[in-house]
C-alpha cells in the first residue's frame, strides 16, 4: 500500500507552546516509528500555519526535528497574518482552512492508495467541509478542547461574539462529519467522547478513540538544560522539606490562583509558574496581587522547561496541584507518572477528564478545589512518604495499562485503515 498522511496542527510541528503541540509531536514521533517498521510506502506532510522565528512559541528544536524526518515535508500555510498570528482568530482559521484545503485538494490522488488527513483543534475545525471527497480520503478531526469546555478561558469570556463564532464552527463541523462518509472525530479521552456526544450530538459510529498518553520507551526526550539562575533557585527550593508546585498557561480556566490560596492555607512554600500569551495580559496583574497576599513565589515566562527541572531535581516532598476548572484530559498527570518518582504527589481538581485519570487515594489524589478548607484537609491526609510511594506504585500500573501511547495509537491506526 502507498499511503499519504497529512497532519495539520497549529502547534507541535515548528512551534511548542501548549498541550496540543505536545501531543502533535507525539503523533509525529509515533507515525515516524510506524513508517520505519512498515512494509508500506508512507509519505508524511506536516501542515502548520506560517511562522517566523519571532512568532509566539516558535521552537528551533521542534522545527529541526520535523524538517529532518525522512519522506516528510513541512508545509507552512498562510492564515492571512503573514506569520504574526500563529493561532489567530476566526478569520485566520477560515483562511487557514481554505488554503490548507487547496493544498490537499491539489495532491494527485492517483499516486496513493489512501490519503489520511488528521487535523487538530480549533484553527483546522472547518477543514473537512472544504476538502474534495473520494473513497481514498479519510478525514479525522481531533478536538483537544471545545469552547463549551473552555468557557472559563479569557479569550472566549471577554467577548461573546468570539464564543459564538467558535461554537458555530464546532457545531457545523460535527454536523458535517455526522453526515459524510470517511469523516470521523478522534476522541482524546472518554470524557471528551461523552462530551461530544451529549453536548454536540456526535454520532457514536463516527468516533475513533485516540487516548492521550506517553511514549513510554522514548529516551530521546530533551534533557532539561539548567543555568546559573535556575541552579540558584533549585538550591533555595531544596532547603524546604515540602514544596507546592503549580504550572500552566495564564488562563482563567487553569485556576492557578487557587494553588496560591492552598499554599497559604497549608503554610507551605509555593511556586507558581505562569506562561503568558503577552506581557500585558491582564490576568498577570491579578496573579501578582494574589501571590503577594499569599506569599507565593510567582514566576512568569521562565525557560519553558523550568517545571521539568524542578520535578526532576527537587529532593523533598513535592505536591503538584492541578486546579483547572475544566480539562478534557491532563497531560501533566501522565508526564509526572512517567518520571516514576516517589517524592511527588499529584493533587487534581474533581472535574472532567481528571476523574477519568485518577482513582482518589489509589494512583493520585482528587479534591474539590472550590472548597479550600476540605482540599487542604485531603492534602494533609496524604502527606506521608510511604503513602506517596504506594500511590506512585499504583500510578505506574495505571500509566502502562491505560496511557501507553504507542499501543493507543496502534489501536487508532487499525480502526481507520
Amino acid at each position: 500500500m502507498k499511503l499519504l498522511i497529512n497532519i495539520c496542527a497549529h502547534d507541535g510541528i515548528i512551534s511548542h507552546y501548549c498541550g496540543v503541540g505536545t501531543m502533535v509531536h507525539r503523533y509525529i514521533k509515533t507515525i515516524v516509528s510506524f513508517i520505519k517498521n512498515s512494509n508500506d510506502i508512507i509519505e508524511l506532510n506536516l501542515i502548520t500555519p506560517q511562522y517566523n522565528e519571532l512568532s509566539f512559541g516558535y521552537s528551533k528544536e521542534y522545527s529541526y526535528y520535523s524538517n529532518s524526518i525522512l519522506n516528510a515535508k513541512v508545509i507552512q500555510i498562510s492564515n492571512g497574518s503573514n506569520g504574526e498570528q500563529n493561532f489567530g482568530e476566526f478569520d485566520n482559521w477560515q483562511t487557514l482552512c481554505t488554503n490548507t484545503a487547496t493544498f490537499i485538494n491539489n495532491i494527485n490522488n492517483d499516486r496513493y492508495d489512501k490519503i489520511i488527513n488528521i487535523y487538530n483543534d480549533v484553527p483546522f475545525t472547518d477543514l473537512a467541509n472544504k476538502l474534495n471527497f473520494s473513497n481514498k480520503n479519510i478525514n479525522i478531526w481531533i478536538p483537544h478542547s471545545t469552547v463549551k469546555i473552555h468557557s472559563y478561558d479569557a479569550y472566549t469570556s471577554e467577548n461573546s461574539m468570539k464564543y459564538y463564532a467558535r461554537l458555530g464552527l464546532e457545531i457545523n463541523s460535527i454536523s458535517f462529519i455526522n453526515t459524510h462518509i470517511n469523516c470521523y472525530v478522534a476522541c482524546i479521552s472518554e470524557y471528551m467522547k461523552e462530551h461530544l456526544i451529549t453536548e454536540y450530538g456526535l454520532h457514536k459510529q463516527k468516533i475513533k478513540m485516540l487516548i492521550n498518553g506517553e511514549i513510554l520507551d522514548d529516551c530521546t526526550l530533551t534533557q532539561p538544560v539548567s543555568n546559573k539562575d535556575i541552579d540558584n533557585l533549585l538550591k533555595s527550593l531544596n532547603e524546604n522539606k515540602i514544596l507546592i508546585l503549580s504550572y500552566g498557561r495564564a488562563e482563567k480556566y487553569k485556576g492557578l490562583e487557587t494553588s496560591m490560596y492552598i499554599g497559604s492555607k497549608l503554610n507551605l512554600p509555593t511556586i507558581i509558574i505562569a506562561q503568558s500569551y503577552y506581557k500585558t495580559q491582564p490576568i498577570l496583574d491579578e496573579y501578582k496581587k494574589i501571590a503577594s497576599e499569599c506569599n507565593s513565589k510567582l514566576i512568569i515566562d521562565p525557560p519553558f522547561n523550568l517545571a521539568s527541572i524542578i520535578l526532576n531535581e527537587y529532593k523533598g516532598t513535592l505536591i503538584v496541584l492541578l486546579p483547572s476548572k475544566r480539562e478534557s484530559m491532563g497531560l501533566i498527570i501522565n508526564e509526572i507518572r512517567k518520571l516514576n518518582k516517589n517524592n511527588i504527589l499529584v493533587v487534581a481538581n474533581d472535574i472532567d477528564g481528571f476523574r477519568e485519570q485518577i482513582k482518589n487515594g489509589i494512583d493520585g489524589v482528587i479534591v474539590n478545589f472550590d472548597n479550600i478548607e476540605s482540599a487542604c484537609d485531603e492534602i494533609r491526609k496524604n502527606l506521608d512518604e510511604n503513602k506517596i510511594k504506594l500511590i506512585n506504585k499504583k500510578a505506574q500500573k495505571t500509566l502502562v495499562k491505560k496511557y501507553n501511547f504507542i499501543r493507543n495509537f496502534n489501536k487508532f491506526k487499525k480502526g481507520i485503515l
